[in-house]
């Protein structure tokens, strides 16, 4: 009887503890020991992977109680940021604690600071009205030209452009238009791409301002001036003819004459070109028979930077308007054209005929092996580009045999050279030849490309992703997806039925091709198109944090603010 009490209360303790103890799958088992500092790592890891939103407010007060501890604040952004169901985030217990994180950080601490450009770009992302006053008040803050504190107006100043607020397009002007001497140029830059989002028209003066005389923020300006749309396609046009009396003005008192001649028609031009204005072609086109200015000069160097005709035949090369095409191949043949101009204009005659009419013409420059090489190359590629029969690939097949022949024989001489000078002058010429090939051989590829599919949309896609992947220079596979994207441009909207298949491989790093398809779309696309600008948004916020493709994601920028204004 004694024993079976002794069981008897082994089992009951047994039962009072299993009672006691935790579920470890229930979130409150992880907030509830919140205070424990010693195993906070662990209880921060738990409460991320379980995604409930009841741990939110817990979490900030654990962060107020601990010191404001960065890893609580960004367990919280994260858990707060997730979406539930119906596609929401959770944001509302978050906001008091990010906003203290902003209002409130210790401007003498390297990691309070980072906690509050973090907190910024959360509250940005909340897109809740109430953080707008918290988001000014930073974004004016007073301090230092070189305080680090800086770094959270620039993340308030960025964060702003998310919401559409009169007052605070008034605010984005003031910080662009601030001079840089001072405050740090990154908060002018900041304010542009603010006023991007925001695609307030009467941002236009400010940003126009600040693509002249802050040259350092003109990308982003750039950015900001594409938003803004159609408005502001005749203050472009008037800047192009040099008729803005206030731009004048300023230009002259800052002796653009000297330092920057064709400055204010290069940038008008490539604006224009973003625009996709087809109603600045004839203007454009009148622009290449002026004489052509340098844009600016190196600061370091004095070197001569781009020409305005540089600047006109990058916007027709954009914009893609077959009418564009007798010009640019009159600029091209003309042998008053500068030489170091005369490639471009080859390049953008590909881009903007809409026949293989000047194939001979093309021929004649591959052909004369004393060309100017940049010239030689050029007229290969755009011949590429342009030819589309067996009989305009035999140029090119025949000059390939030729160069394989030179390449064999030069490869015999350097593996029977006896000395280093002989070694080394078979080996130039072995490469020189192997270059050319190699040249040719992409070009036959483009040719084969248009060969092949002919005028079928449909055969075109095959070459691009998903379909293919693997773009290394030296295969095929890179000159054929760029004559098929060129031949989807200019068949303009009767291809528009591979608009969703554009879309899907609009993703793609490969440089080459990406651009290709940022050229194509705003032709094939029927406007407006709206699943263009959404998907082209998601492109931009997936890869918005990998610095190597800074480039493209500025170029796929100016495309998805086209998107958002074209043919509305």
């Amino acid at each position: 009887m004694a024993r079976c009490r002794v069981w008897a209360v082994l089992l009951l303790a047994g039962l009072t503890l299993a009672a006691c103890e935790k579920d470890p799958n229930d979130p409150q088992t992880w907030i509830d020991r919140l205070d424990d500092r010693a195993g906070l790592n662990e209880t921060l890891r738990h409460l991320e992977r379980m995604d409930d939103p009841r741990s939110i407010k817990p979490l900030g007060e654990a962060w107020k109680k601990h010191n404001k501890q960065s890893n609580i604040l960004r367990a919280m952004i994260n858990i707060a940021g997730k979406k539930d169901a119906q596609g929401k985030a959770r944001w509302g217990d978050a906001l008091p604690y990010l906003k203290d994180a902003v209002e409130n950080f210790d401007q003498a601490a390297a990691r309070s600071i980072d906690d509050a450009v973090v907190a910024c770009d959360a509250l940005g992302r909340s897109g809740d009205p109430s953080v707008v006053p918290v988001l000014l008040g930073a974004a004016q803050k007073s301090l230092p030209k070189l305080h680090p504190g800086n770094q959270v107006r620039a993340a308030c100043i960025r964060e702003l452009g998310t919401f559409k607020d009169p007052k605070i397009v008034d605010v984005l002007i003031r910080i662009l238009e601030t001079d840089p001497d001072k405050q740090r140029i990154h908060l002018n830059a900041a304010a542009a791409l603010a006023l991007a989002e925001s695609g307030d028209a009467r941002a236009l003066p400010a940003l126009i301002n600040a693509m002249y005389f802050i040259p350092a923020v003109f990308p982003q300006v750039r950015a900001a001036i594409t938003r803004v749309g159609k408005p502001a396609i005749p203050e472009l046009t008037a800047l192009f003819q040099e008729k803005d009396e206030d731009i004048n003005r300023k230009a002259k008192a800052k002796q653009f004459d000297k330092k920057a001649p064709g400055n204010i028609v290069y940038k008008a031009a490539l604006l224009l070109g973003d625009m996709r204005a087809p109603e600045a072609v004839s203007m454009l086109t009148g622009g290449l028979k002026a004489e052509a200015r340098v844009a600016f000069y190196d600061e370091r160097s004095g070197a001569p930077g781009p020409t305005t005709h540089d600047g006109i035949l990058g916007a027709l090369r954009v914009i893609m308007d077959p009418t564009s095409a007798a010009a640019v191949k009159a600029y091209m043949l003309d042998p008053k054209t500068y030489d170091g101009t005369r490639p471009t204009a080859i390049d953008v005659y590909s881009f903007v005929a809409a026949d293989d009419s000047a194939v001979a013409d093309l021929a004649k420059y591959i052909k004369d092996d004393q060309a100017e090489q940049q010239i030689r190359l050029a007229a290969i590629i755009a011949y590429g580009r342009l030819a589309r029969t067996a009989e305009h690939q035999k140029v090119l097949d025949d000059l390939d045999a030729s160069y394989d022949e030179k390449y064999k024989k030069g490869d015999t001489a350097f593996k029977a050279a006896k000395t280093d000078d002989d070694k080394a002058k078979y080996d130039d010429e072995r490469q020189v030849a192997a270059y050319w090939r190699d040249a040719l051989n992409e070009s036959r590829q483009r040719i084969a490309m248009a060969m092949e599919c002919k005028s079928d949309p449909a055969c075109y896609i095959k070459v691009l992703p998903p379909a293919v992947k693997d773009f290394k220079p030296g295969t095929p596979a890179l000159p054929r997806a760029e004559r098929a994207l060129l031949e989807l441009a200019k068949m303009g909207e009767k291809a528009s039925s591979q608009t969703d298949a554009l879309l899907a491989a609009a993703d793609v790093t490969d440089r080459f091709v990406r651009q290709g398809i940022l050229l194509a779309l705003p032709r094939v696309a029927k406007l407006p198109c709206d699943k263009c600008a959404a998907r082209l948004g998601e492109i931009l916020e997936q890869q918005a944090g990998t610095t190597t493709l800074d480039f493209l994601t500025g170029e796929t920028r100016i495309v998805y603010h086209y998107f958002l204004w074209a043919g509305k």
